[in-house]
């Protein structure tokens, strides 16, 4: 996928999440989708591989399970980046670690569909 789509596609999904789980509230509009789109855009390019890699272990023995805790971590770290632009309007925040565990796996579950209906033959 390209990177627009990318990012889309990480919008979406997030827009998706933030309907189904309670605890996600996320405010400012389209603005706010795109901006956190980009960062776990980013995020997953740069922070998951290292991660993953990290974690081979875990995630092995757990048989992939464990993709659901780096997802949310990232999660984590987008929200606190979100808190740290500090752009007007916009706000990510997140109630419990449960949600960040919930929303992970939705969002997970979401970009791969997602995806998977954007992909290219």
């Amino acid at each position: 996928m390209s990177i627009i789509s990318t990012i889309l596609a990480n919008a979406l999904a997030l827009f998706i999440v933030s309907q189904v789980i309670s605890g996600l509230h996320i405010e400012g509009g389209l603005l706010t989708y795109a901006l956190i789109g980009v960062i776990l855009s980013l995020l997953n390019l740069i922070i998951k591989p290292i991660l993953k890699l990290l974690s081979f272990p875990l995630v092995f023995l757990t048989g992939g399970l464990f993709l659901i805790v780096i997802n949310a971590i990232l999660l984590y770290i987008c929200e606190y980046f979100i808190g740290v632009i500090d752009v007007t309007g916009v706000s990510m925040q997140v109630d419990s670690n449960l949600t960040y565990l919930w929303a992970a796996a939705i969002l997970g579950i979401a970009n791969w569909l997602i995806s998977w209906f954007l992909k290219e033959d």
